[in-house]
């Protein structure tokens, strides 16, 4: 009897697994394909790549193909990979082994979030300034450097933590307490206060303007109104698909830190579909802005 039982359950970890496996790569590769047509269609549009708005979600789906590409790597081509030793092996490690560039990639593509609501704030609120403010390429290049400049600082100490062995492998390890102690403050302020509060703030205010003021019922109102739904959607889809991990990956830090086990593991299905929802991010993203907009619609309609 408990040979059948192990059995049984060696069969449905077979299953999940195959499973997991297909469910993670259709997510990935459709999220890829998105995310570089749309910055195809971008690049060969003059009305798209003339505008600061589709600029910064240009720059948002090259950021979420990368996302996308590394999901893919980590979960498909990592195995067959040998690392090599010296210099080049530790820069591997350290950067891709560690996850670095996949995770510094999420983590730009929130403050992208936070530039694009930004962006709709102004042309709201002060729509008198917009037009000068849109027209500087010195803005977009200050706000796209913020972005991946942030983006990249998020969790920079992870560099730091591997190296390459001389066995062709990588090697993993916090080497202190007080690194442990860093994630822990820096995923509950860095990337979870500081950005939801400011995003929430900024998408209520443009809500506000738009939806509950009777300064707004102007002809031109209909394209501002669709603008801001967008961004609010924007929001709410980066609360739903980040918040989880943000509280699953905050509570396994501090069960490590105060040594309480809540029987959080990083190892676990529920962690990885804490993960997963942050890479359907990266694939709603540009689904969104597709189906919202119009310019977008014509430039495909032109291309065929």
């Amino acid at each position: 009897m408990k040979t059948n039982a192990t059995y049984e359950s060696t069969n449905y970890n077979l299953e999940w697994s195959q499973w997991h496996f297909l469910l993670t790569q259709a997510v990935n590769v459709t999220a890829l394909f998105c995310n570089v047509f749309l910055l195809f269609i971008f690049c060969i549009s003059k009305e798209l790549n003339t505008s600061f708005t589709n600029t910064l979600f240009a720059s948002l789906a090259f950021v979420d193909a990368v996302t996308s590409f590394f999901f893919i790597y980590k979960s498909a081509i990592e195995e067959y990979v040998t690392t090599p030793n010296g210099i080049l092996g530790s820069a591997y490690c350290r950067l891709i082994y560690t996850t670095y560039i996949m995770w510094a990639s999420i983590g730009t593509s929130w403050y992208h979030i936070i530039a694009i609501t930004l962006d709709r704030y102004i042309a709201v609120t002060h729509a008198y300034i917009y037009d000068d403010f849109q027209k500087s390429k010195k803005n977009l290049v200050l706000i796209l450097v913020a972005c991946y400049i942030l983006g990249a600082l998020s969790l920079l100490p992870n560099v730091w933590m591997a190296g390459s062995t001389n066995n062709h492998s990588c090697r993993y390890s916090i080497p202190s307490p007080s690194m442990t102690t860093y994630f822990f403050i820096n995923i509950l302020t860095f990337l979870f206060f500081v950005t939801t509060c400011i995003m929430y703030m900024y998408s209520n205010i443009i809500y506000k303007v738009l939806y509950k003021t009777k300064l707004n019922k102007g002809k031109g109102n209909y394209q501002q109104k669709r603008a801001t739904t967008i961004c609010i959607v924007l929001v709410a889809e980066f609360v739903v698909c980040s918040y989880p991990n943000f509280l699953y990956y905050a509570g396994y830090l501090a069960q490590e830190n105060f040594g309480v086990d809540i029987g959080l593991s990083l190892e676990s299905i529920h962690y990885w579909l804490t993960v997963q929802l942050i890479n359907t991010s990266s694939l709603l993203n540009p689904i969104l802005y597709m189906i919202q907009n119009k310019t977008f619609h014509l430039a495909v309609r032109k291309f065929f």
